[in-house]
């Protein structure tokens, strides 16, 4: 595969994860049972109505990257909810991540094939509804990975931060944050993460936590292990209800070899809000095979593997070590 195809499936995957807690379901109901992970009551819930978010609701809670046939099934109802709710800008935001799935599932080519639809959709989400910074942040994110040839533009990035100065100042900063780590001016990105003020809104929450995981993957890179403790632990004290710093150290802990230490701290996530949407059965599985203890290393593992709507890249590593265990 060339390098083209490559920033184009890693963009290109960035939209899959971002909808962990959604806004963009309008009804409070819809979206709290979404962000409390209850997947099967807003299911049954969703059945039975008619509207863009019934329809944009199935077609995610269809989606899974590692099967193509519930792809195909996220992406009809995704169709039909835009063919349905042409104006409803959620719709579009969530046919813009089943194409994602399929594009990636696909391979090269489709990618190749499929990359401009994912952007007119997300585009088209935005421009329906410019307060939906999910699409906002995702679209900033995928015109900074893929390179110009591909459609990726930086100043199209800074003017999707520029529009939201003033009227959204706190997605403002996580758009600036991801700017400043394109350009690798990872003190400045830092400080604007460090700026941000929360609120209460679980779909922002999110958001910023998935830009701090940039962060994080970087100072992972260079062993910056002491900064990285350091800014998880803030958040934990910022969100102490989110899994997601909690499992953040569990990642720090294992990365410094202090296997027995992440194990605790992956087992303290498993506890917290968002747990299920974390790859925590892989993780301490990886953490208990470097202790050399196969057979819960080979028991996390086999749970994980049985997991919808795993990373793939996670996926195909587990299958791999199970192989080698026998």
């Amino acid at each position: 595969m060339t390098l083209l195809p490559r920033f184009m499936l890693l963009a290109l995957a960035l939209g899959l994860g971002s909808p962990s807690h959604a806004a963009w379901l309008r009804d409070d109901h819809l979206q709290r049972l979404w962000e409390q992970g209850r997947r099967d009551d807003l299911h049954l819930v969703t059945q039975s109505l008619k509207s863009a978010d019934a329809y944009a609701a199935q077609a995610m809670l269809a989606s899974d990257m590692n099967d193509k046939a519930a792809t195909e099934r996220s992406l009809r109802l995704a169709e039909a909810c835009v063919k349905q709710y042409p104006d409803a800008a959620n719709c579009h935001y969530v046919l813009g991540t089943a194409l994602s799935a399929k594009a990636i599932q696909g391979g090269m080519l489709q990618a190749m094939r499929l990359g401009g639809r994912v952007f007119e959709a997300w585009e088209t989400a935005l421009r329906l509804d410019p307060g939906l910074f999910e699409a906002r942040i995702i679209l900033q994110q995928t015109y900074l990975l893929l390179p110009g040839m591909a459609g990726g533009s930086v100043p199209k990035a800074e003017a999707l931060e520029a529009a939201v100065r003033s009227t959204q100042p706190e997605v403002a900063k996580l758009l600036r944050a991801n700017l400043a780590a394109k350009k690798e001016r990872w003190d400045e990105a830092e400080r604007e993460l460090m700026a941000v003020q929360w609120g209460d809104d679980l779909s922002f929450h999110t958001q910023a936590l998935g830009v701090w995981q940039g962060l994080l993957r970087h100072w992972l890179k260079v062993n910056d292990h002491a900064r990285a403790r350091q800014r998880m632990e803030h958040l934990m004290q910022v969100l102490p209800y989110s899994a997601v710093p909690v499992f953040s150290l569990g990642r720090v802990a294992a990365d410094e070899g202090k296997h027995e230490e992440a194990i605790r701290w992956y087992e303290r996530a498993r506890a917290l809000q968002g747990a299920a949407s974390l790859p925590i059965d892989y993780r301490q599985g990886l953490a208990y095979w470097d202790l050399g203890d196969k057979d819960r290393a080979r028991a996390l593992l086999q749970r994980f593997v049985q997991t919808p709507r795993v990373a793939p890249n996670n996926l195909k590593d587990a299958k791999s070590r199970l192989k080698d265990l026998g």
